[in-house]
């Protein structure tokens, strides 16, 4: 071969390489699932991965990963627990489940992290790919191809509502990263070739539903309905009540088992194992707060209920994904009724089925265009109910692309769907704040907390040493990763006795004081009015030995006169 057909044969070869490849990856995303693994998950785990770090550059670099103040809360609540005036487990609380807050632990001791909000984007990150794995694995087990996966992860990727919650510190995408490992290990147990143990059920199952049920408490649904999918269908397949028992027992262990770990929890640190439920910070408490203001119009009241949650669902799952799901439901009802891959089906649906109830009983409020009153409020739970939407609607584009097997009408029909997704995700860049109520939430909370949010920036440029007082849990005052100081530094209400004595004599503790000025009920900002604003207020002979540095038409940043 002379040197010139080598010089032009050799740019060819890396091509031919990565069209062997690209055959491969394609070929894989179609195979069938075997025993222990399912080809393809792998690339879906890494394609997702690289698309939700590209939406965290962004939204982190533009502040937005931090616009609501209760992300600000969870970031907080793990860097106390190591780095505090009081650190310690305590520091976790009771308002939320610890898991989030102890998966944050290693990132938020890395300052840039923990200030900017990177800690909550890198967890999201590879909290969503795990997530898209987890899906694409149920439903490669149920028998749906490689038309129905691809188009799930494609509307769970092109869904500016899952790239933005999957950037912030919420729990909603430690939940549901959970919560699809539980039903995937489930899936795998009830569907796989290959019987497993109660053993291998427990660590493929019981111990993702015990990590879901540490993060919200839709995973206490999940741990219900789970021990009685793993019931029916252990009495399907052996008619065995010992079998029946130590299957039900080998899933059911390790939930139990957090479940009486967080009641532990809550009475040694609180003195009562149901502080969680019934405490002063309880969502319980308040609930009875908000109920005895009128404004829980949906407790009791179904049809309101229904309307409320489903105009959630339709902004944050879209009407693409709806319809679609809405035909696969149709599907598995009639395809897959009450058989073990109906079951797994079903199962999916244990979140949808608690958000509706929680509604629908007061222990949830959702506010948005169609509720009453009309605002903007926790439109994100409805994102719980994901799992069950892709799932039913990869089951109806499988069944679509199935009866059309020619290779150009599956092109046809491939063409059709990736329009319609584009077409969907360019209505929600038209009018995101209007259109999508997770990000309405988070401009609400944005400029609610404006006034604090500058205080805080302004406290954080003029620091110059000493210690800082400030009520983190009064309205508006969640601003502790903005201000870019030491935490050690800063006496906190969790900070326990050590709090209690900064405010019993501020200027023997503290050189900075930033506090929420503004009076009992007002409108601008929800929460707790400031201890700090209250004791200054009690003892104006303290409050003299201060002067105010910045104020605000809420807050204030007062420096000790010395």
């Amino acid at each position: 071969m002379s040197s010139s057909s080598a010089a032009a044969t050799a740019p060819v070869a890396p091509v031919r390489s990565a069209l062997r490849g690209w055959r491969r990856a394609w070929q894989l995303l179609d195979a069938p699932p075997e025993d222990r693994k399912v080809p393809g998950t792998l690339l879906i785990a890494g394609f997702v991965l690289a698309v939700s770090l590209g939406a965290s550059v962004y939204t982190v670099s533009t502040g937005w990963a931090l616009a609501y103040s209760d992300a600000q809360s969870h970031l907080t609540i793990a860097r106390r627990i190591v780095d505090s005036m009081a650190p310690g487990f305590a520091q976790l609380g009771t308002v939320w489940l610890p898991v989030p807050h102890l998966l944050l632990v290693p990132l938020v001791q890395l300052d840039p992290l923990f200030h900017s909000g990177w800690a909550a984007a890198l967890l999201g990150s590879f909290s969503l790919a795990g997530t898209a794995a987890g899906l694409y694995r149920i439903v490669a087990r149920l028998g749906i191809g490689r038309a129905g996966r691809l188009a799930m992860v494609l509307m769970l990727v092109a869904n500016p509502s899952v790239l933005y919650l999957y950037t912030t510190a919420l729990t909603e995408p430690v939940l549901l990263l959970f919560l699809v490992a539980a039903l995937a290990g489930l899936t795998r147990w009830a569907l796989g070739t290959r019987r497993m143990s109660a053993g291998e059920l427990a660590i493929f199952a019981g111990l993702p539903t015990a990590a879901a049920m540490l993060s919200r408490y839709e995973g206490w649904m999940l741990a219900l309905t789970g021990t009685i999918f793993v019931i029916l269908v252990t009495i399907r397949r052996t008619r065995s009540l010992r079998q029946v028992m130590i299957m039900g027992a080998g899933f059911a262990w390790i939930p139990a088992l957090s479940v009486l770990w967080w009641l532990a929890y809550n009475w040694g640190i609180y003195g009562d194992p149901l502080e969680f439920m019934f405490g002063q910070y309880s969502a319980s408490a308040q609930q009875s707060s908000i109920s005895g203001s009128g404004l829980l119009p949906t407790k009791g009241n179904l049809g309101l209920t229904l309307v409320t949650f489903h105009a959630s669902v339709l902004g944050t799952a879209g009407t693409l994904l709806l319809v679609l799901a809405g035909a696969g439901l149709l599907l598995a009802a009639y395809r897959w009724r009450l058989s073990t891959a109906g079951l797994v089906f079903w199962l999916t649906a244990s979140a949808y089925v608690f958000a509706v109830l929680s509604m629908y009983m007061g222990q949830t409020a959702i506010n948005n265009a169609h509720s009453l009153p009309s605002t903007w409020w926790n439109n994100r739970f409805a994102m719980t109910a994901m799992p069950l939407y892709l799932v039913a609607a990869a089951l109806a584009v499988d069944r679509v692309f199935a009866r059309f097997p020619a290779h150009r009408a599956r092109a046809v029909l491939a063409g059709m769907l990736l329009v319609a997704t584009v077409l969907q995700a360019n209505w929600w860049a038209n009018g995101p704040i209007a259109r999508v109520p997770v990000l309405a939430e988070a401009q609400m909370s944005r400029d609610s907390t404006r006034y604090s949010t500058e205080a805080a920036r302004w406290l954080s440029e003029h620091y110059d040493g000493g210690s800082v007082l400030i009520d983190e849990s009064a309205r508006g005052n969640s601003v502790i990763p903005l201000l870019g100081i030491d935490i050690s530094q800063i006496y906190l209400r969790a900070s326990g006795d050590l709090f209690d004595q900064a405010l019993a004599n501020p200027a023997a503790h503290a050189r900075w004081i930033l506090l929420n000025v503004e009076e009992e009920g007002s409108a601008i900002n929800s929460g707790p009015v400031d201890l700090v604003d209250q004791a200054l207020t009690r003892l104006p002979a303290v409050r003299a030995h201060y002067h105010t540095v910045y104020s605000s038409p809420t807050h204030a940043v007062l420096q000790r006169n010395d």
